[in-house]
């Protein structure tokens, strides 16, 4: 889905999101939160508009679904703090299901001579949900897949292929860069910080306003500070912020 600016910005930095609202029916009433793709270039063909990546799941992804072209959806972004790259560390970017959208952006975002050197694993259930893996293939990056039902690369999680190959993946410059589901999330913290590896990471948590009022999307910290809002203090965090014995209901 390609998204057009009428009133809200497109400047968006890798990591961030759009909340996005279909219709002015109240059912689903709230907005949803998506990371936006890529910027440009593919089937958007122009600098003004952005590419969000979904997955229909309940009602508001299948309105979106059935959406086309010149229909307008309610958008408010872009919102929250995005990743954070050091030009002196090599990328290995993580991502778990739809999760690898936000680094798709990322890469993207990296100057061109860059992105070679990137090495990414993305894993999914089905190895005919592996589309970022392609697209980021596609960019430059030196990608690695993992699905569950063994349908494409790795018979297994993102996980277990980031174990099984750690080898060739781990230089003394590199940091993680990760984005999925929060049980994936919480492992690849444990093994990086193991191996001494730094680590951001995008969260994924409900989120009904986007913009820090609700407090629906508190993120428990690892410091006396207590918790941080993945809307505004995140989505991304490095990853010992996170105290990730917390529960987000």
């Amino acid at each position: 889905m390609g998204l057009v600016a009428d009133g809200i910005s497109l400047e968006a930095s890798p990591g961030q999101f759009y909340m996005l609202r279909v219709g002015e029916e109240n059912d689903p009433f709230l907005p949803r939160p998506f990371s936006w793709l890529r910027r440009g270039g593919g089937a958007c063909g122009g600098g003004d508009r952005v590419e969000i990546l979904f997955q229909v799941v309940g009602k508001a992804t299948a309105r979106l679904a059935r959406m086309r072209p010149g229909q307008k959806v309610q958008a408010l972004g872009p919102l929250g703090r995005g990743w954070q790259w050091d030009p002196g560390r090599v990328p290995l970017l993580v991502g778990g299901g739809m999760g690898a959208a936000s680094l798709v952006s990322l890469l993207q975002w990296l100057p061109a001579h860059e992105r070679s050197r990137v090495r990414a694993l993305v894993g999914a259930r089905l190895g005919r949900q592996l589309w970022c893996a392609h697209e980021m293939s596609r960019m430059g990056a030196r990608v690695l897949v993992a699905s569950e039902d063994g349908g494409e690369g790795f018979h297994g999680t993102v996980l277990g292929l980031l174990k099984e190959r750690e080898g060739h993946l781990l230089q003394t410059d590199t940091e993680i860069f990760a984005c999925g589901p929060r049980d994936m999330l919480r492992e690849i913290v444990m093994w990086a910080s193991r191996k001494g590896v730094p680590c951001q990471v995008s969260v994924e948590t409900p989120m009904a306003c986007g913009v820090g009022v609700c407090l629906g999307c508190a993120v428990r910290l690892s410091s006396a500070a207590g918790y941080a809002r993945a809307c505004k203090e995140g989505p991304v965090f490095r990853a010992e912020e996170i105290d990730w014995d917390w529960d987000n209901g």
